[in-house]
């Protein structure tokens, strides 16, 4: 994979950091980098291919107006002799380098092919995790981390030597955090950031459903958009953001919180659930729809633990419970009040 300056603005970004990097960044300037990287997973793989182009650019500091990067041969990392023309009594591996030079030199060294993700210490692993629906799947992550797919889930990965980054996509994911006190395990979930070292927690995006995050071990940081501080969310705590970005938490008890989870066994739990949110969590793992001839049955609240992949016998237990008729329809059941005699 080939980068250059001027290819997108976070490319561009990226280099203009490296340079600010390399003259020297304040307190508040470190910050402000931290900040601008984790806002966006793209960024860090760009700021880690901007490293590699640096390399190579640094052999090029203090080059003057009549440097030629077509004559620049990227494989030996220098350029021919009488290219060079350094200032007098200056040591051309200790002037900054401009961003003339840095975007001419690291054109020439991108479009040589050689800077492929060349530091092998500083190479960010990328990858797309997915599940289909009704599928669960048990996956261990670069780091040691591992982490479990609910039904019809997408994530994406980016870890790298200095920051371990996944971006949930759509669905619900457990995540069981290695420690690791140097490489924060951050989550973007989209209308929050969970930040993590070593810990065990739980994050949705559903659609039509307020983000979430449970926690079921250790200390979890989560970040809303409009949040002027993280707020620390510990065991068995629920965080949800709301579409205007205001976060609600209550605490749990230790069986609501293993309720809450225990879709890891392929299994779903209600508690005084509306038949209607109880239905709406079976489409989610596979085509059989459940649906409901008499609107005002919707409000019935249904408790118990039933199989995700039978919503059939659910549909069933549904109907012996409040004397209705279950109607095999095609491929899906209906639910109607049975007919007066």
């Amino acid at each position: 994979m080939m980068v250059e300056p001027g290819d997108n603005p976070i490319n561009d970004a990226a280099f203009d950091w490296l340079m600010r990097v390399d003259r020297g960044l304040t307190s508040s300037e470190q910050a402000e980098l931290d900040a601008w990287l984790e806002a966006d997973i793209r960024r860090f793989g760009a700021f880690e291919r901007a490293k590699a182009v640096f390399v190579h650019v640094s052999r090029t500091k203090g080059l003057g107006a009549d440097f030629d990067p077509g004559r620049f041969d990227p494989l030996t990392e220098q350029a021919p002799a009488d290219s060079l023309p350094v200032a007098d009594n200056c040591d051309p591996l200790a002037q900054p380098v401009s961003r003339r030079a840095f975007l001419a030199a690291s054109g020439a060294v991108a479009a040589s092919g050689a800077i492929a993700f060349i530091l092998a210490g500083e190479q960010p692993a990328q990858a797309t995790y997915q599940t289909k629906r009704g599928e669960l799947r048990d996956i261990v992550l670069e780091d040691g981390s591992s982490v479990t797919l609910n039904t019809d889930t997408q994530i994406e990965t980016l870890f790298s030597n200095r920051s371990r980054s996944v971006s949930l996509i759509k669905g619900e994911a457990l995540f069981n955090v290695s420690h690791d006190a140097e490489r924060p395990f951050i989550v973007d979930v989209n209308a929050f950031r969970a930040r993590a070292i070593g810990t065990s927690f739980n994050v949705q995006r559903l659609a039509g459903s307020m983000p979430q995050l449970l926690v079921k071990e250790g200390v979890v940081e989560v970040s809303p958009g409009r949040a002027a501080a993280p707020l620390r969310a510990s065991v068995n705590m629920k965080i949800t953001v709301t579409p205007r970005g205001d976060v609600h938490s209550t605490t749990l008890s230790p069986s609501d919180l293993e309720r809450e989870l225990i879709w890891r066994e392929g299994k779903i739990a209600f508690e005084d659930t509306p038949l209607f949110n109880a239905i709406q969590s079976f489409q989610r793992y596979g085509d059989t729809e459940i649906s409901v001839r008499n609107p005002e049955l919707l409000h019935l609240t249904i408790t118990g633990v039933f199989s995700s992949d039978d919503p059939m016998g659910f549909a069933k237990v549904v109907s012996e419970a409040f004397d209705l008729q279950a109607i095999p329809e095609g491929r899906g059941i209906t639910l109607a009040r049975k007919k007066m005699k």
